[in-house]
């Protein structure tokens, strides 16, 4: 799951309108309200058009394209995309519901069917300051699934892994199409057929597992 910056607010409507709000935001109604889609869409940009949490692809780069944007607003009348609006911690939801720190686009059958409203440790938040993939995970290229970094100690390794199963990170859906994905590149590469550089610049999803298979591969043809 890679570390997500959000500073970049193109939506600027739209965060003048969040932060205009009271102690309690008006309710949240998805889709229905005006700024839906300044809010996905800006989110879409910030996370590469991808899942915030498994980081399988939800959107083509053209609809969230810096020139999508004029004047702090989106301009494309039902962008498509195949995500959903999640409230990172549900209990936010009633009053806050529209809390720009609290959101996030996601695989909509990872926010429908399975993270739902389960409670949420801020250790794998993926948009918080202390957030480190690199320090927090690691990743098994055979299986292609994550798992918290051995490293740590053991409290700090069940709270990982506890969200790890929480977001749907290693869904099996999830799994089976990042393994088959990676090792199409992992394939091309040991064939000759491409490089590391030339695969990272086309690849369009599961960019942390490729980041992970890359280093481990590359260290273990260098031993």
């Amino acid at each position: 799951m890679q570390k997500i910056d959000k500073t970049l607010l193109l939506s600027s409507e739209y965060k003048q309108w969040e932060e205009s709000m009271s102690e309690t935001h008006s309710p949240y109604n998805s889709s229905n309200n005006k700024y839906y889609y300044d809010v996905v869409m800006n989110l879409l940009r910030c996370q590469r058009g991808v899942c915030a949490y498994t980081e399988i692809m939800l959107c083509d780069e053209k609809y969230y394209h810096l020139d999508c944007w004029k004047n702090g607003k989106y301009q494309i009348n039902k962008p498509a995309f195949i995500g959903a609006l999640d409230h990172f911690d549900s209990s936010l939801k009633k009053d806050k519901g529209w809390l720009w720190d609290n959101l996030f686009i996601v695989q909509k059958d990872i926010n429908d069917k399975y993270k739902r409203n389960k409670p949420v440790d801020n250790i794998l938040k993926p948009d918080s300051a202390s957030y480190s993939p690199y320090v927090l995970l690691d990743y098994n290229e055979q299986e292609h699934i994550f798992f918290a970094n051995t490293d740590l100690d053991e409290s700090l390794r069940q709270r990982i892994d506890d969200m790890i199963d929480t977001l749907g990170i290693n869904h099996p859906s999830i799994a089976k199409i990042r393994k088959s994905h990676l090792r199409r590149i992992i394939e091309k590469i040991q064939f000759g057929i491409g490089s590391w550089q030339q695969e990272e610049s086309n690849n369009e999803q599961f960019f942390t597992a490729f980041a992970m298979c890359r280093e481990k591969l590359q260290t273990q043809e260098n031993q």
